[in-house]
């Protein structure tokens, strides 16, 4: 791994060069004095704690004063720049202004971005397809009936499956599933 270091005034100084990065990428405010090299992005202090909550897999956050950097995140810093992410998003139709640090950062097209960057300071070819991300599917929990503590469901009358008795435990044996009954 790279050697970390304070980051040096005239790295700072540039990245204070590059389009947009004279005011927080997120909220505007000016004079950004934290950075995300995982987005190559500077944003406020108030911002940080957003970025913090995002998780390091979408931005990792560092102050320009008080963290040390390796030379590969001051790299990726140089390498990007807010208004070059903002553009990226916004040709994606990704809302940049008045919107979440999630929805802005949590998609596949912030993702690309990630990896065009990345793939730029390491010499790589950059990729041009959206990543694969997997579909979440947000269902709540339930306790599934039958299992865990509570007692299996009452069999229907006109049960025809027969019980097979195993070491004190019977098994029901209806159609294809089969519950399992404790003797009492």
């Amino acid at each position: 791994m790279d050697d970390e270091a304070q980051m040096r005034p005239e790295d700072f100084a540039y990245l204070q060069t590059l389009p947009g990065n004279d005011v927080c990428v997120d909220c505007g405010n000016h004079k950004p004095d934290w950075g995300s090299p995982k987005l190559g992005i500077l944003f406020c202090f108030d911002c940080s704690g957003r970025h913090r909550g995002l998780g390091t897999h979408l931005s990792f956050v560092r102050s320009v004063a008080m963290d040390r950097w390796s030379e590969k995140q001051i790299k990726l810093m140089k390498a990007g720049g807010n208004k070059q992410l903002n553009d990226f998003l916004e040709e994606y139709q990704i809302k940049t202004k008045k919107t979440t640090a999630k929805e802005k950062y949590d998609n596949p097209v912030a993702e690309l971005y990630r990896q065009k960057l990345d793939a730029r300071v390491e010499g790589r070819i950059e990729p041009t397809e959206l990543p694969k991300v997997p579909v979440k599917v947000n269902v709540p929990l339930r306790k599934m009936e039958g299992f865990g503590s509570s007692p299996p469901p009452p069999r229907p009358a006109s049960h025809t499956g027969r019980n097979v008795a195993l070491g004190g435990i019977a098994v029901a044996i209806v159609g294809v599933g089969a519950w399992l009954v404790l003797q009492q």
